[in-house]
């Protein structure tokens, strides 16, 4: 339940943010460009095209709207044209370079276009890349042009979320139906809080998404830690299990599971145990004798064994047995909280990755 309880105080939270902090530019709130590079500037000299890519950084950056390199599927980019060039009379000669380059965000998934501006840059410099780098270094990110153009693609963004919420849920259901739980979640996720009424819509249908995604797993889990029971590899099985908790509807399967695996450690381990006694080898016995599970089936006859080695160390060798009973009841108690505390960490959320756009769609943009 603590899990599920802390995905509804997160949602919450961004909620009441969203009604009351519309205006404050954090990561939820930000409409997200990230830059991008197409491949004809690429075929630009190197350090051009980084300029360039640097540059279309800190325009969105100077705005909040920065994302860098990051997956988004709306994007900055931009395209270079060379107007013309000449090689100066001078001595030595000059690389002279005019250069138009056009700036456009738009959305990397559908190819929309949202924005676009143009400016021209002329560098002169000894070579060709330093004339190209000079060109590309006048580019102020400052530049009042770039304010109008990014504000135009913010309005557009926010539209689209709001004329597309309908849609943005639904392939979000489709996605979490077919089991694509975590790119269900990406897709609502994305919706930024400056989009109020979308992304509070969005917020609520993540929580379900993750329920289903953890239930999913739990399934996953048991089916998975059965075939490995089938094998005898216990001690896998039980760390598939061990995250598992109460409030999942599969969790009386998994502690079934995990208590036949309990009484399995338990066989062995006493069988362990009783082999060392016929020599009254007391450390290794006792070693056996701690790692039985104190909630298996065979624990009271361990316990047995437990008294007849006390027995046997007081009445031969002499020795305090408290002070080695203590310690196997330490492990023993170590050893149950490693297990409690595996089960209360449950799934993490934060392994969560986000789907990334490998291609992108700028067909017809220049």
């Amino acid at each position: 339940m603590k899990q599920i309880l802390l995905i509804f105080l997160l949602v919450l939270s961004i909620s009441i943010q969203a009604q009351n902090n519309l205006g404050k530019s954090d990561d939820n709130a930000r409409i997200v460009l990230s830059s991008y590079i197409p491949p004809q500037i690429e075929n630009f000299p190197k350090e051009a095209s980084n300029i360039l890519l640097g540059k279309l950084d800190n325009i969105t950056t100077q705005k909040g709207m920065g994302g860098g390199r990051n997956a988004s599927r709306f994007i900055i980019t931009a395209n270079i044209v060379v107007l013309n060039k000449n090689i100066t009379p001078s001595a030595p000669p000059k690389h002279m370079y005019n250069l138009e380059v056009t700036y456009y965000i738009g959305d990397a998934v559908t190819g929309t276009k949202y924005s676009t501006t143009s400016e021209t840059y002329l560098g002169i410099a000894n070579s060709e890349i330093k004339a190209y780098i000079a060109a590309l270094s006048q580019i102020n990110p400052k530049d009042k042009i770039f304010t109008e153009f990014l504000q135009d693609a913010k309005t557009k963004i926010i539209e689209y979320y709001n004329s597309q919420c309908d849609f943005i849920l639904k392939d979000a259901q489709t996605l979490a139906g077919i089991k694509k739980y975590d790119e269900a979640i990406y897709t609502l996720a994305s919706v930024p809080e400056v989009c109020k009424e979308c992304y509070m819509k969005c917020s609520d249908q993540i929580t379900e998404v993750y329920k289903a995604k953890i239930e999913n797993e739990c399934q996953q889990n048991i089916a998975q830690a059965k075939t490995l029971i089938a094998q005898n590899n216990y001690n896998d099985a039980a760390s598939l299990l061990s995250p598992i908790l109460p409030d999942m509807q599969c969790y009386a399967k998994a502690e079934a599971l995990i208590k036949d695996i309990n009484d399995h450690r338990c066989a062995v381990a006493l069988g362990e145990a009783k082999g060392y006694w016929v020599s009254h080898d007391v450390g290794s016995t006792s070693m056996a004798l701690s790692s039985i599970p104190t909630d298996s089936k065979c624990y009271s006859e361990a316990m047995v064994l437990a008294k007849e080695v006390e027995k046997y160390v007081k009445d031969t060798e002499k020795r305090d047995f408290e002070v080695m009973k203590q310690q196997i009841q330490n492990e023993q108690d170590a050893k149950m909280a490693t297990i409690k505390s595996a089960r209360d960490v449950g799934v993490a959320y934060g392994n969560n990755q986000p789907k990334t756009i490998t291609t992108y769609n700028i067909k017809g943009w220049w």
